[in-house]
């Protein structure tokens, strides 16, 4: 597994694809926290699905700039398909920690280090925790959408990014009418009124449209060659 991840590291840092998204993530985390008197849950609300984008926006840059003979030869070496994509989820899963480290622990320090009313009422444990599963369950729907239209399955970066959005919009114009198992926008609504039964449902319903999509892409990839 450290093998796994230290290639993944090297695959971003070498071909520098996470830069954008990753200054996107700090402009973000800085902008939402710039005021004071945010209310826990509604600021938790609101980078929980900035994590579903930017989730989808990291996954997909680190594979895209992947050359393609390395990551054949990386699927060769993993041993098949299958192996490669259980190193896709990992670096899934990554990009879910960093950004939930990100969005909910830089405000938490904020708070640490004695900056009044950050928060306002002062958040609680429930609250952090709440905020804990929907960045996770949301980032890593994100994440398996970046995956889904990452190469060998879109090979032109503009189709992609194009099938990603139009994915993401979707998802929002769902919601409405799937309400608590609407993805990322049910989780939001769930997290910002603190509807705890609610946001397990709707978090439930990011990692089942995740599954569907990390097995899609599998099947898709095995087609592709």
């Amino acid at each position: 597994m450290t093998a796994r991840l230290r290639y993944l590291a090297l695959t971003a840092t070498r071909t520098r694809a996470a830069l954008p998204p990753l200054a996107a993530t700090l402009f973000a985390v800085i902008g939402v926290y710039a005021y004071r008197e945010n209310e826990p849950r509604a600021a938790f609300a609101v980078t929980a699905l900035m994590a579903c984008g930017l989730a989808a926006w990291a996954v997909g840059a680190v594979l895209a700039g992947e050359p393609g003979p390395q990551a054949e030869m990386a699927s060769v070496a993993l041993g098949g398909r299958r192996e490669r994509t259980a190193l896709d989820v990992m670096l899934v899963g990554a990009v879910c920690a960093g950004l939930t480290v990100a969005f909910l622990g830089y405000p938490l320090a904020l708070v640490a280090l004695g900056v009044p009313k950050e928060f306002k009422p002062a958040v609680q444990g429930g609250d952090v925790a709440a905020g804990l599963l929907a960045h996770l369950c949301c980032a890593a729907l994100g994440g398996a959408i970046g995956l889904l239209y990452a190469p060998p399955r879109l090979t032109r970066r503009a189709t992609a990014i194009a099938a990603v959005l139009g994915t993401l919009l979707a998802l929002i114009a769902a919601a409405s009418a799937l309400g608590p198992v609407g993805g990322p926008v049910a989780v939001a609504s769930a997290l910002s009124d603190a509807r705890d039964g609610a946001l397990l449902v709707a978090c439930l319903s990011c990692l089942v449209l995740a599954a569907g999509a990390v097995a899609a892409a599998d099947r898709w990839a095995q087609r592709s060659g």
